[in-house]
């Protein structure tokens, strides 16, 4: 229920077409997305991405700071590279904290 004295502002028809025209781009956005990922070279490279991500937990399992530490280095440019060509990503659990050093 709306409050004593608001007033409802309505959007013009151009506000409401903008809108609509944002939405039009993120479905095509989405489209686009998807045709890449039908590429064989893209699923393997997602796969990759994937199995990256769970070495990574594994090495954070075992306490190998510096293994997980590489493997976040090594996932960065394809992360870089699948962002730009429009493919969504799963989340990763990076490695925080300083790297550690070198023997």
């Amino acid at each position: 229920m709306a409050k004593k004295g608001t007033r409802r502002t309505r959007r013009s028809p151009e506000e409401m077409i903008a809108d609509l025209k944002k939405k039009i781009q993120e479905v095509e956005a989405r489209a686009a997305a998807k045709e890449l990922k039908a590429s064989g070279a893209i699923k393997r490279t997602l796969t990759i991405v994937r199995n990256i991500d769970k070495a990574m937990e594994e090495a954070k399992d075992e306490g190998q700071s510096a293994l997980r530490h590489a493997l976040a280095e090594a996932r960065g440019p394809l992360k870089d590279f699948l962002t730009d060509q429009g493919v969504k990503l799963p989340k990763a659990r990076m490695p925080r904290g300083r790297k550690p050093k070198k023997s």
